[in-house]
């Protein structure tokens, strides 16, 4: 509305101008300077006219561009499953408290590593579980206790940066893999014998040092909710650890 009433006024204004310069000069031909006053508004007045036009035109253009938009079904909502946005609704403590033992000074440690991998076995349907710890002096992660475990061969050790669980070790990210291949893991049960899909390497941190490592398998895919809860548990697991070490150090 303003610019159409703005429009209006300077068409309005340059008639006027034109008019008055018009009979003017029709009543006194001789050229003065009160003409050549009226002919420079009136050439400033059109300039601007013209202005106002050239715009006009190209702010229509804009708004008639079409914008092609995907469809609304096909616009994915963000990518929220890093731990800024993904937080489950979870008691973390109260799963704690289900999965890691009360710390008894006598019991060795392979034995209290064992019962937080059968925990964690009831809670998220594993079908294998390998619990390493570094040892201080030659920092080789060794393992300590086993879940299913149908070889007759214990796990291997291994160093930092070795294998994938060295990988983990290293880089202090738990990492998930949803194809291994046939034969990688084999597990024993009274259904029989198969090889698990997904595996799941925890690492287990003290400050910025890794001092053991979870690795545990499934026929079921690990998804979020799973990743986001044991990533969660890995830091309570890893404070009873020390806990439970220093307990029995100082026995």
């Amino acid at each position: 509305m303003l610019v159409v009433l703005s429009f209006v006024v300077l068409v309005i204004t340059l008639g006027i101008l034109f008019i008055q310069l018009w009979n003017n000069f029709s009543l006194n031909p001789e050229i003065n300077i009160n003409y050549i006053v009226y002919l420079y508004l009136l050439i400033i007045l059109a300039a601007a006219l013209v202005l106002f036009l050239i715009n006009i035109f190209q702010l229509n253009e804009i708004q008639s561009v079409e914008i092609d938009l995907p469809p609304t079904g096909s616009i994915q909502p963000p990518d929220q499953s890093g731990d800024l946005f993904f937080t489950p609704d979870i008691d973390i403590d109260e799963m704690a408290t289900a999965i890691i033992p009360k710390i008894d000074f006598k019991e060795p440690i392979e034995d209290y590593t064992e019962k937080i991998l059968q925990n964690l076995a009831k809670q998220f349907n594993l079908v294998l579980g390998v619990f390493y710890l570094k040892n201080e002096k030659t920092s080789v992660f060794q393992p300590v206790s086993t879940y299913a475990w149908a070889s007759e061969s214990p796990p291997a050790s291994f160093n930092i940066g070795e294998g994938l669980n060295g990988q983990v070790a290293k880089n202090r990210v738990q990492m998930k893999v949803d194809s291994i291949p046939d034969g990688y893991i084999k597990i024993l049960s009274g259904l029989g014998s198969g090889s698990p899909k997904n595996l799941l390497i925890i690492p287990l941190l003290l400050n910025k040092d890794t001092i053991g490592i979870i690795e545990i398998a499934s026929f079921m895919e690990f998804d979020k909710v799973i990743e986001w809860t044991i990533k969660y548990l890995a830091k309570i697991i890893a404070n009873s650890i020390i806990t439970k070490l220093k307990a029995t150090q100082g026995k």
